[in-house]
Order: C-alpha cells, then sequence, then structure tokens
C-alpha cells in the first residue's frame, strides 16, 4: 500500500471512512429488521389471539401481558440501536469537535457488537472512572477503534473476549483494544493504514503480542487544532 502521497491519504481517508460509514449502517439495518420481524410475529400471535376470542376461546390476561411486555422491549431495545446510530453519523458534523470519550467508546463498541455476536465473541468495555473530555476528529477515533476490533474479530473464536478498556493520563488517552486469548497472526497484519489514520488525529497506534493477549495501544491527545485537522 503506498500512502506517500497526500492526494493517495486523502482518498484513502475518504474510500475507508466510506466503508466504514457503510458497515456501520448495514449493521444496524439488520439489527432494526430483526428488532421489526419480532414485532412483527409478536402482533401476528396476538392477531390469533384475537381471532379465537371471536370464536368464544377465552384470551389469558398472562398471556396479553407477555405480549405487550415483549412489543415494549423490542421497541425499546429499536429505541437504543437509533440512539446509538444517531450519535455516530453526528460524528462527521465536523471534523474536530468536542466529546467525551467513554461515551463515545461505549457507542462505537455497540454499534460493533453485532459484528462480535456473529462470532460468539464476547465484547466489553472498561471505561476511565471519570468523565474524560477531547477535542478531536471523533469519526477517525471509532473509525481506529472498529478497526482493531475487526481485526481482532478475524482471528477470534467463540467464547473469546475482547475488551475495549480507557485510560486516561497527561500525555492523552489510552485506548487499549485486547484480546483474550491471543490467536491473532500479528506478522500478517498490515498496520500502514491504521498509522496513517491515528495520524490524522495526532495519535499513534502500536500493536503488543505477549502474555496470552494481543493488545492495540491507540494513544489520542486531549486536543486537537481545529484549524489543522
Amino acid at each position: 500500500m503506498n500512502i506517500d502521497k497526500e492526494g493517495d491519504r486523502e482518498r484513502l481517508l475518504r474510500e475507508n471512512g466510506l466503508a466504514f460509514f457503510g458497515a456501520i449502517t448495514a449493521s444496524v439495518s439488520h439489527e432494526l429488521n430483526n428488532i421489526i420481524s419480532i414485532i412483527d410475529q409478536t402482533g401476528g400471535l396476538l392477531d390469533d389471539l384475537l381471532a379465537g376470542a371471536r370464536h368464544g376461546r377465552p384470551v389469558e390476561n398472562e398471556r396479553l401481558q407477555r405480549i405487550a411486555e415483549s412489543i415494549a422491549c423490542q421497541v425499546k431495545r429499536g429505541e437504543g440501536v437509533i440512539g446509538h446510530l444517531n450519535t455516530f453519523a453526528h460524528s462527521v458534523d465536523h471534523q474536530v469537535q468536542e466529546f467525551e470519550i467513554n461515551q463515545l467508546v461505549g457507542n462505537i463498541t455497540e454499534l460493533t457488537r453485532r459484528f462480535a455476536s456473529l462470532k460468539r465473541v464476547h465484547l466489553e468495555t472498561q471505561p476511565f472512572d471519570t468523565p474524560v473530555t477531547l477535542q478531536n476528529n471523533s469519526f477517525l477515533v471509532q473509525q481506529a477503534v472498529f478497526l482493531c476490533i475487526k481485526q481482532l474479530l478475524a482471528s477470534a473464536e467463540r467464547e473469546d473476549t475482547i475488551t475495549v478498556s480507557v485510560e486516561d493520563d497527561r500525555s492523552g488517552v489510552r485506548l487499549l483494544i485486547k484480546a483474550e486469548p491471543s490467536r491473532l497472526k500479528t506478522d500478517d497484519l498490515d498496520l500502514h493504514y491504521l498509522e496513517l489514520l491515528t495520524g490524522y488525529i495526532g495519535g499513534t497506534i502500536e500493536l503488543r503480542d505477549g502474555s496470552g493477549a494481543v493488545v492495540f495501544e491507540l494513544m489520542v491527545p486531549h486536543w486537537r487544532d481545529p484549524d489543522n485537522p
């Protein structure tokens, strides 16, 4: 991958950014379709019960209550999915904007959860113990986290665990995306795009492999000059 020229770098960021946005929205559409299908099936059951009632078959109040609770549960689930997508969509409003890193990591992790669920992999977060506000490109930060998770998922197996944790110190925020146990073949990885991506947010990316785990360490500065994103 030749990314030495400025035009090539801009093109890669644009193309990969669109691919990232598309992957997230496609995953959300699948999730919403599943929710709608469950509500539709539950509504069909309700129609069957009402049809039976018209023919003199009694309907148990407890069963109606369970149906109502099931529909309400799926509606709440759908509202949560849409809320996460809405937050994600607004991350492209500005190249540099203020955001709270624990919330950002939690949001992109929730949007990525379906990718992990398809492989029966546990995806967890460990937020920092206090809120940490950054001024940076929130879209690119999320993209970097997503790509790290995606790389780890490629070699993960059923019941493996991927954890995204947040640490804060004077040099910036440290995001640790860790897979346990370690199954990633680190020699086969191409980190050039991740390095390009993190360079645009003024950060760094490092891959550590050992002690039964493989870890992407993503450093993000607290502040990025809005006039030089």
